[in-house]
């Protein structure tokens, strides 16, 4: 049925309980899995605005963040004997999740949902509804 599956992670512990999901799903299936972090465009820039960073510097620094989020899902596969592809890339979330899964052949997507409230509910409930919305393959949305 899924033969390859997009985790998207922000390197949270709720992430990677529904990245542990993604993975267990995998194993029984005998899918690929992918492991992505997309690095905000709009903190990069925000950062750099009111820190006065180097652009570079700033986006070194969160890519590396986003490369153990990554890292540590393949520890998890790795655990399971389930190969897994670490992804970093920048942009805005949504749609970087949505255009690899569609590059990368993903038949479905894997995503966290925070059960956060109020402003947070609004920034990150904002990319799993967008996920959702925009996906052509099926999104699993783990609580």
């Amino acid at each position: 049925m899924f033969q390859s599956i997009l985790i998207a992670t922000d390197g949270s512990a709720k992430s990677n309980a529904a990245a542990k999901t993604g993975i267990e799903l995998a194993k029984s299936l005998g899918a690929q899995v992918m492991a992505l972090y997309v690095v905000n465009e709009l903190v990069i820039a925000s950062a750099v605005r009111q820190l006065g960073s180097d652009r570079k510097d700033v986006e070194s620094k969160l890519q590396e963040a986003g490369q153990k989020a990554v890292e540590s899902i393949k520890k998890m596969g790795d655990q399971l004997s389930v190969n897994v592809e670490p992804i970093v890339r920048i942009g805005a979330p949504a749609e970087v999740i949505v255009s690899t899964a569609g590059s990368e052949k993903a038949d479905l997507i894997v995503i966290g949902s925070h059960g956060e409230s109020g402003v947070s509910k609004l920034l990150i409930g904002s990319v799993v509804q967008k996920v959702l919305y925009w996906a052509s393959v099926p999104v699993l949305v783990v609580r």
